[in-house]
């Protein structure tokens, strides 16, 4: 497995992706944000991924127009739509058509409400004027969608601490999101926390450290080929400092997961995902999910050093005590 440690970490940096900040507008294609799917129209093998978010995720789509019927849909022309013109969109019962009013007749926004795969198709209409012509071979978009991301460390704390300094341990990370390797990409934080502790582990004093120590932003995601693995769950591991028993008394080093230092500042600590960043275009707002937990996944990882007892010096009953 790959590793990275609190001395160097080597991120890979990935294209920021760009959020809405609401108001659509013009759609055309000299919106950046917006790609063509796939180069084949009735028979794709690309697959849209989209998280499932709480109450249903939206999503914006568009058809480009007939150029035919559409020769003003240029940049010169101003993507101007001829007039009359529909574009039928069709899709399963758990698919909500919800575009607001007043936007282009090719665009769509549509709410996704279960998890799981739909196809979406569009075919172009012609008015009455033009004969009322329908696309009789619709465009095809496969949709897979799927729950958010799950990301937990999987090294469980040790039960005891140790005896004096010890070297670094390896961290191993757990991902779970179905898509495949080539969309799998995080962004959250490792918060290292140094402290001393008394014989009943509470702290003494502040702690000595208390830092993001490793951060991967929305613009440069953990991702293939740090992340190991073919397929979900993928997994990453990283090192402790070398653990050190500090100023002569006990030391507790723990490691916590908590949000990408340029999540929203009230967003609750969890994970982003290249995916689940992506599902939040139309809102306008990344969201974060919680760490996985349960008996075998944890949202941090601690450790304590003791230094060794010293040995007092030896008391018994003096030779003088009847002489």
């Amino acid at each position: 497995m790959k590793k990275s440690n609190f001395f160097k970490t080597v991120l890979g940096v990935a294209a920021a992706m760009l959020i809405s900040t609401g108001a659509f507008g013009q759609v055309n294609f000299v919106n950046d944000d917006y790609k063509r799917y796939d180069s084949n129209v009735l028979v794709p093998d690309t697959i849209d991924y989209v998280t499932f978010k709480a109450g249903g995720t939206t999503m914006g789509y568009y058809a480009k127009p007939d150029p035919v019927y559409h020769t003003n849909y240029t940049q010169g022309g101003s993507w101007a739509l001829t007039a009359g013109f529909t574009w039928n969109w069709a899709f399963p019962g758990s698919v909500t058509n919800v575009t607001p009013a007043a936007q282009p007749a090719n665009y769509v926004e549509l709410r996704y409400s279960a998890v799981g795969p739909v196809q979406i198709t569009v075919a172009e209409q012609a008015p009455l004027a033009f004969g009322s012509c329908a696309d009789l071979t619709p465009t095809i978009m496969n949709v897979t969608v799927i729950d958010p991301p799950r990301l937990s460390i999987t090294t469980a704390s040790p039960a005891a601490g140790s005896c004096g300094n010890q070297p670094a341990n390896t961290i191993t990370m757990s991902f779970v999101e179905a898509v495949p390797q080539n969309w799998a990409g995080y962004a959250f934080a490792v918060q290292q926390t140094i402290e001393n502790i008394d014989a009943s582990d509470v702290v003494i004093g502040a702690a000595l450290l208390n830092a993001d120590t490793l951060d991967f932003p929305t613009n440069a995601k953990l991702k293939n080929p740090t992340l190991t693995g073919a397929a979900s769950p993928y997994a990453w591991t990283f090192n402790t400092r070398p653990l050190v028993v500090r100023n002569g008394l006990r030391t507790r080093y723990t490691y916590s997961l908590v949000k990408a230092s340029d999540a929203p500042g009230a967003a609750l600590d969890g994970a982003i995902s290249a995916i689940s960043e992506k599902s939040d275009y139309i809102s306008g707002t990344v969201n974060t999910y919680a760490f996985a937990t349960d008996a075998t996944h944890f949202t941090s990882y601690s450790v304590i050093v003791n230094p060794a007892p010293a040995t007092g010096p030896i008391y018994y009953i003096p030779n003088n005590f009847a002489y």
